[in-house]
């Protein structure tokens, strides 16, 4: 499914289905780049936006378990706040409320310089799953 390149013309292919809605082939695409290019720097989005083409299509379960691989696969990456955001969010969207208070929990102790409008997401986040 990826065309022949270096993996950032991969990536930006299997990203460009994502932005089209195509979110089958993203998912396609974006695992197989995952697979080939596990190292590279770009493995940490293409995690985060494989977990959205799952969380798009409301198949949370999924979603939960892609987003929490790329956070354990890059605690400290630019997309870590970001998967511990969508992980609560698939979780909530399971109705584990105590799960997903814990995802949102944990964003806002790690990542306390995480910028006003995550911050705010995750206000409105915690109070529609009804965290304490």
């Amino acid at each position: 499914m990826l065309p022949a390149g270096t993996g950032k013309q991969q990536y930006d292919f299997a990203f460009s289905l994502l932005r089209q809605a195509n979110y089958d082939q993203a998912e396609v695409a974006l695992q197989e780049f995952v697979r080939a290019h596990g190292k590279d720097p770009l493995a940490s989005n293409a995690r985060y936006w494989l977990g959205e083409t799952f969380y798009v299509r409301a198949a949370y379960v999924q979603a939960a378990e892609v987003f929490l691989e790329g956070y354990q696969a890059d605690p400290k990456g630019p997309k870590a706040p970001d998967s511990l955001l969508k992980l609560g969010m698939s979780l909530a969207g399971l109705d584990k409320k105590r799960e997903a208070c814990a995802a949102f929990d944990k964003l806002l102790k790690d990542f306390p310089s995480a910028n006003a409008g995550l911050k705010n997401t995750v206000a409105r986040e915690k109070q529609k799953s009804g965290c304490s």
